[in-house]
């Protein structure tokens, strides 16, 4: 009986090894945030279209468009732009978040916001599923004379 069961322990030890190592350890977001514009150049002259020029880009590598409807991107503060129906097409894809106001097109959405959305000297951009799950996040801290951020392609 000791016998038997040792080796059905070890036969399961087996089974749950090799489909641990099979899973990939991390496989990259196929919707995920690309790049951010957070420092936009250029002067304020308080009409408010500067801050158009600080945007958040989404790229889609899936080989499916994703209507991004119910969506949502937020910042380290809890500031929060929710998606309409927006699709993003596949096979790279692209969606612009401008922190500004404007009128949506296909590729370019507003957040329409009477401010600036991230911070310069550090911030963390996230993107949530309408489920709420997070599918990617791009942080960055102040280096002196970067304005953008390349987001890594890890989650």
């Amino acid at each position: 009986m000791l016998k038997t069961v040792g080796i059905l322990t070890a036969a399961l030890i087996g089974v749950a090894t090799s489909l641990t190592i099979a899973a990939p350890a991390s496989a990259a977001p196929n919707l995920r945030v690309h790049s951010v514009q957070y420092s936009p150049n250029g002067l304020d002259d308080g009409s408010g279209t500067l801050y158009n020029r600080e945007w958040l880009q989404l790229v889609n590598r899936s080989n499916s468009a994703v209507n991004l409807q119910g969506y949502t991107v937020h910042n380290s503060g809890g500031r929060t732009y929710r998606f309409g129906d927006v699709v993003i097409p596949g096979n790279g894809g692209r969606v612009w978040l401008r922190s500004g106001a404007g009128d949506d097109t296909a590729r370019t959405v507003y957040w329409n916001n009477s401010g600036f959305v991230w911070k310069v000297d550090g911030d963390k951009a996230f993107l949530r599923n309408r489920k709420g799950q997070a599918l990617h996040t791009c942080s960055w801290t102040y280096v002196e004379n970067r304005d953008w951020v390349r987001c890594p392609v890890s989650p």
